[in-house]
């Protein structure tokens, strides 16, 4: 069975899953039909909150490079490809203006790592884990995954799970701050859309604007940071 992105509206949450039973690197058109309905939920009014699962279904965005190789393809070309789909996946999460939330069961790893991070808020299976299978498997990061770590994580998780390769679980990256919220075994998606429909009763720009004030703070000073706290609220009541 090919891959492909299931999505579904539960209440005011528009819930996004990759569904991937053969497990094989997924195609650019899974991650364009993913940053489309991105765009439909932003500029849909209903929609207040993004669920993201099916995380352990995408562990690598980077093509098999020894076959294409093999078939005498460009192998350069077909890695700039999918690096383009994925990052342009990435930044769409990130810069979403609505909460994006991700429900992470059984694991996260590469790419599907690299997708939890993007987003606002992580939910785990209390059994799931997080990590980078490549680098134990003798092979290089890819998807994006050593820059989120070394922005995300502490410098010692970011090392041991780069490094080494060892899968982290989810109770210590909740211990870290990481990982917001634990469920019981089976439960991470509906403790998402619960939690996702919750944080949405917010009023509309509230979220969006605090979530652009963060983004931006650790590139100004603190009296440039307070001016632009104070813009935002002078917008707020224009």
């Amino acid at each position: 069975m090919s891959a492909e992105l299931k999505a579904k509206q539960v209440d005011t949450t528009w819930v996004l899953s990759i569904s991937n039973p053969s497990g094989r690197v997924l195609t650019a058109d899974v991650f364009a039909s993913a940053i489309e309905a991105l765009d439909v939920a932003e500029r849909d009014d209903e929609t207040r909150a993004v669920v993201v699962a099916g995380l352990d279904g995408l562990i690598s965005v980077t093509p098999n490079l020894r076959e294409l190789a093999e078939r005498r393809q460009p192998a350069q070309a077909a890695l700039a490809s999918q690096i383009t789909s994925f990052a342009g996946l990435l930044d769409a999460l990130r810069t979403f203006s609505k909460p994006v939330l991700a429900a992470v069961e059984r694991h996260a790893e590469g790419a599907g790592l690299s997708l939890a991070l993007a987003c606002d808020f992580i939910v785990a299976d209390e059994s799931a884990h997080f990590g980078l299978p490549q680098t134990e498997q003798a092979w290089l990061p890819d998807s994006g995954a050593s820059w989120f770590a070394a922005r995300e994580l502490p410098r010692a998780l970011a090392n041991e799970m780069l490094l080494t390769g060892a899968p982290i679980e989810a109770a210590r990256l909740y211990a870290a701050g990481i990982v917001n919220k634990l469920s019981e075994q089976g439960h991470a998606l509906q403790t998402a859309i619960d939690w996702a429909t919750e944080i949405g009763q917010r009023p509309s720009g509230i979220f969006s604007e605090a979530k652009r004030l963060l983004e931006d703070a650790p590139g100004r000073d603190l009296q440039s940071q307070m001016q632009a706290e104070g813009d935002a609220l002078v917008a707020r009541l224009r």
